[in-house]
């Protein structure tokens, strides 16, 4: 999936997520896409995204747009080490990857969430669930598949 920008862009949810994450792990970085009109070479796909200081807008580092988001965490947390080594890298990366998934977990159950309050606030007396299952304002199974 992917969002809109501004300018008619898109850009995709995961790196989306990704600046929700970076936002949460120090709020003194932030996860910025350059727009193709602001790149030095338009076409370079290797320099979409950018981790700045927030306070100052320096870079720390560019992502491409084939970069992974767990890449760009792991690298994150990678630059936050004095002294890095290839465990610290590793386990940087397998933390990156918890990270994402959990906070992917977090917005399916919010949208699950928001689907709940509208099944509760309806005024339909019937709702179709999907697969062919119809349920009544009480959440009670009327139908299930092609049977009536």
């Amino acid at each position: 999936m992917h969002i809109a920008t501004e300018d008619g862009q898109f850009v995709s949810d995961k790196h989306e997520r990704l600046a929700r994450v970076i936002e949460e792990y120090d709020p003194a970085f932030a996860l910025a896409w350059i727009p193709p009109a602001q790149r030095r070479d338009p076409e370079d796909i290797t320099k979409c995204y950018a981790v700045i200081e927030v306070d100052t807008g320096i870079p720390v580092f560019y992502a491409g747009e084939l970069d992974e988001p767990a890449m760009i965490l792991a690298k994150l947390f990678d630059a936050d080490n004095k002294h890095g080594n290839v465990l610290d890298r590793i386990e940087a990366h397998n933390a990156a990857l918890e990270i994402l998934k959990l906070k992917e977990k977090m917005d399916a159950a919010d949208e699950r969430q928001d689907y709940i309050a509208w099944l509760i606030g309806t005024n339909k007396n019937f709702i179709n669930m999907g697969n062919g299952r119809v349920v009544d304002d009480q959440l009670r199974t009327v139908r299930r598949g092609n049977k009536r």
